[in-house]
């Protein structure tokens, strides 16, 4: 049986998030995060959500001079990821 897949879109990393994150992860769904806008910082730092996968905006990135990454994500990649999850939760 695959696991349902919850997209959390997070424009701030906050106790609110992560406790959301941490809840759909309890309930045995497969968590994927994307940080956007000035979340992006919090990726590499113990203030990131502890999902399955952990994803950045590329785009963000670029625009506050901070460097690629393997997982960064151009705004199509975002949509698709959007479109493929059984539901989206943005922050």
């Amino acid at each position: 049986m695959s696991r349902t897949t919850v997209l959390h879109l997070l424009s701030v990393v906050d106790a609110a998030a992560l406790a959301g994150v941490a809840a759909d992860r309890a309930l045995g769904h497969e968590v994927h995060c994307v940080l956007l806008h000035d979340a992006v910082y919090a990726l590499g730092t113990d203030r990131a959500p502890r999902c399955d996968r952990l994803s950045a905006g590329a785009d963000d990135r670029r625009r506050r001079g901070l460097p690629p990454t393997e997982s960064a994500l151009e705004y199509p990649a975002i949509v698709e990821a959007m479109a493929q999850a059984a539901r989206v939760v943005s922050w």
